[in-house]
């Protein structure tokens, strides 16, 4: 079984747009990987294997219309990216503007299960929040775990 992403830290985000992936999470993620935004107002990093596997289940496993969109919203907003030999990445302005860090000076990173997340702090911090206890014992009551 590959290993997860795990843990969340708040990193700098220089004047050029580059973030620092941690040291533990580089390795995983591979020298090449898909940029795309995802669900919420953050950044999906994903290795290219599970890049692959995520799109071939849209395609398998959806109507063709709502593939469609699917395929569209995370296509149309991905991008291939690498490692600069600091173990940062560039956001472009663009990817910045869409899930709020353009002008920000950290962002979280945030290793959820299969991809890295990159969030707005605040963002983060709100969405962590909201979520309460309960809630989550319902959940795993509910898929049986």
């Amino acid at each position: 079984m590959t290993e997860l992403f795990v843990s969340h830290k708040a990193y700098k985000i220089d004047a050029k747009g580059r973030i620092f992936i941690p040291a533990n999470m580089r390795s995983q993620l591979g020298q090449e990987f898909i940029a795309s935004r995802g669900i919420g107002k953050c950044l999906a990093l994903y290795p290219m294997e599970e890049w692959n596997s995520f799109m071939q289940k849209i395609h398998d496993n959806v109507s063709q219309k709502k593939r469609k969109q699917l395929e569209f919203y995370f296509s149309a907003n991905a991008e291939k990216m690498s490692l600069d030999g600091q173990g940062r990445i560039t956001l472009s302005e663009e990817l910045r503007r869409q899930v709020d860090l353009l002008g920000e000076k950290e962002a979280e990173v945030f290793g959820n299960n299969r991809r890295i997340e990159i969030w707005n702090c605040e963002l983060f911090n709100a969405e962590l929040n909201s979520i309460s206890e309960e809630e989550i014992e319902d959940i795993l009551d509910e898929a049986e775990i």
